[in-house]
């Protein structure tokens, strides 16, 4: 299951979690529609993460603040400090490689 942020509070308490995949995106993107199946996947594969979206149109401050500047943008989180980030549409086993080495860090 996919994690929202509903509020700047919402998204402070989610990212503090052990670890956090948080997918910056907007409703009107092509390629962060196309990646929300493999989010949601990848939500029942990796164990130990939580998966989260913050949409960029209703939470400008908080894309502001991470210097987002294109959708889709990942950031994975370890107890609240973000520690990789990557853009664009990925497929499953790219993803999941991505959260290995983020893991790993």
């Amino acid at each position: 299951m996919i994690k929202q942020v509903e509020s700047v509070e919402s998204f402070k308490k989610i990212v503090e979690e052990p670890a956090v995949l948080m997918d910056f995106f907007a409703t009107w993107c092509g390629p962060c529609k196309m990646l929300h199946p493999v989010l949601e996947s990848v939500s029942e594969k990796a164990e130990g993460v939580t998966v989260a979206q913050c949409d960029i149109d209703k939470f400008p401050e908080i894309a502001a603040a991470f210097k987002v500047q294109s959708v889709p943008t990942l950031f994975f989180f370890k107890n609240g400090t973000p520690v990789a980030a990557t853009a664009g549409f990925q497929p499953e086993p790219q993803l999941m490689q991505f959260i290995q080495q983020a893991q790993a860090k």
